[in-house]
């Protein structure tokens, strides 16, 4: 079996990888899941840890489901607009682009069940265990729509280049179907003449005569959770809680890398085109333990350990290699179709924070996370979907893991938020996040920044929150990795969501 190979990847990956696919890079896409919530933490910034008495309590804190004395439930839709702005750095000519996807999802539903306990007649009712209320929700925890464009004018180098240094790094390979050999037999580079120094020389020559180059990606899919849980009251000021969670995950990207230039053992002009695409489908389980303490009215504090997620992957990766020269041949090869099971461990989650409220005027809380990604470990599957065997198959995460623990390192997420309530109905909400970047160097991805703001709005047994979250980042990909100068596109994200929770108390 032949392992998947991807051309464009997250540049740390590609540096250390000369050949095979980078399933550390999928093993940290899976990994950046979040928390799903109402609208009204949503407006919070996510900063939920001490809160308590929320739907989102059910997939983050448990133990905040203590604080009901109701029975409820609510339905959160959102819509969702990412945009990437991209700049490529190829040569001398720097080249902006844009791209956006609209969509929208059905990002919550939850619902907690009231159980007062009750005691013997004459007992203190506000001394020991009070109540127990469970809950279950289902969450959209991850999303993965995006599209992105970027390219140029290359002066420096060629995708032949790289097809020629696999080549050079392997002169078997020319024969054995795989992507050096495809680009030979399409002509795209040739043997070189006897005694130099390497085997394969490229027929194309950027720094003589530029290529132009565009790699388009569409990316689909998400994450979710069906999350199970249960939270206790002990005496209205100590509250615990536990809570299983079920996930799974739905992956699909198609990316093209598309160049023309001229080809100068026939003195012909080209069009080559490497379009790879990928699905992928797991599911998982972890599980979380929460407590949060109130010492005195004014003042919450809360803890939650999450377990890592202990994922099954399904992954299905094709490639094709296509070259029309001008006026004359036309080459096709693939699609190559290599499927692949394996399975992922993810970090370890621990989160802590604090809140305090200003009697009925609202609150302020803040939280920390904090992950460890280097802890991520990938394990081979004995057999994919469809039967194939891996262990016969060949692939060894070793390298895999290796990567993870270079690459990626511990890092802390931080989420402060805000509540004021105008009047008994009405409250107003806004919150601020920050997800460190995973990477050792943060060059390759900067930290994650989420403002937030929201309204909300009660009456008897209903309720409707509505939250706007802008979200931005940028990351730097690498199309291609060569001996030297090799292009690279700097990617700002940006997504802009609205979320609308409706509820009722029962």
């Amino acid at each position: 079996m032949k392992i998947k190979y991807m051309l464009t990847v997250a540049a740390i990956v590609a540096v250390t990888k000369s050949g095979f696919a980078q399933y550390s890079g999928d093993a940290l896409k899976f990994s950046q899941f979040q928390t799903g919530s109402t609208a009204r933490f949503k407006g919070l910034g996510n900063a939920g840890t001490a809160i308590g008495g929320d739907l989102s309590n059910i997939s983050g804190n448990p133990a905040g489901l203590g604080f009901f004395t109701k029975s409820e439930l609510s339905i959160t839709p959102e819509f969702n607009n990412a945009q990437a702005k991209s700049t490529y750095f190829a040569g001398t000519t720097n080249t902006d682009n844009k791209a956006q996807s609209n969509n929208v999802n059905f990002n919550n539903a939850s619902a907690v069940f009231y159980t007062r306990l009750n005691k013997p007649r004459g007992e203190d009712k506000t001394k020991g265990w009070l109540s127990i209320n469970y809950g279950i929700s289902y969450n959209r925890t991850n999303d993965f729509y995006a599209n992105t464009t970027y390219g140029g004018k290359n002066a420096n180098n060629s995708l032949v280049d790289r097809f020629t240094q696999l080549a050079n790094t392997d002169p078997t390979a020319t024969s054995d179907g795989s992507l050096q050999n495809w680009a030979y037999n399409q002509y795209l580079f040739e043997p070189t003449t006897a005694g130099s120094a390497l085997p394969y020389q490229s027929n194309v020559h950027a720094n003589i005569k530029p290529v132009d180059q565009i790699n388009t990606t569409t990316n689909t899919g998400g994450q979710t959770a069906f999350n199970f849980s249960v939270g206790a009251n002990y005496s209205n000021q100590l509250y615990l809680g536990f809570g299983i969670g079920v996930t799974s995950l739905r992956y699909n990207s198609t990316n093209t890398f598309s160049e023309s230039g001229h080809q100068d053992f026939d003195n012909l002009d080209y069009n080559t085109q490497y379009a790879q695409n990928q699905t992928t489908k797991g599911t998982g389980i972890n599980a979380t333990f929460g407590a949060i303490y109130k010492p005195v009215d004014a003042l919450r504090l809360g803890l939650s350990v999450t377990t890592p997620t202990w994922y099954v992957i399904d992954d299905d990766y094709s490639e094709s290699l296509k070259t029309q020269y001008v006026g004359s041949s036309y080459y096709a090869d693939g699609p190559a179709d290599y499927p692949l099971s394996y399975s992922l461990r993810t970090p370890l989650k621990v989160s802590g924070g604090a809140a305090v409220f200003f009697k009925n005027y609202g609150f302020i809380t803040a939280d920390v996370d904090y992950l460890d990604y280097s802890s991520m470990r990938l394990d081979n599957s004995s057999t994919t979907a469809d039967g194939y065997d891996n262990n016969t198959g060949g692939y060894d995460p070793t390298q895999d893991n290796s990567d993870i623990h270079k690459l990626y390192r511990s890092t802390v997420n931080a989420h402060i938020g805000g509540e004021a309530r105008l009047t008994s109905q009405f409250a107003i909400r806004g919150g601020y996040g920050v997800q460190g970047s995973p990477y050792v160097n943060t060059a390759y991805q900067n930290n994650i920044r989420t403002i937030s703001g929201g309204l909300g709005y009660r009456t008897g047994l209903y309720y409707i929150d509505a939250t706007y979250s802008n979200v931005s980042g940028s990351e730097s990909i690498y199309p291609y990795i060569i001996s030297s100068a090799s292009p690279y596109a700097n990617i700002d994200r940006t997504y802009n969501n609205v979320f609308l929770t409706l509820g009722l108390r029962f």
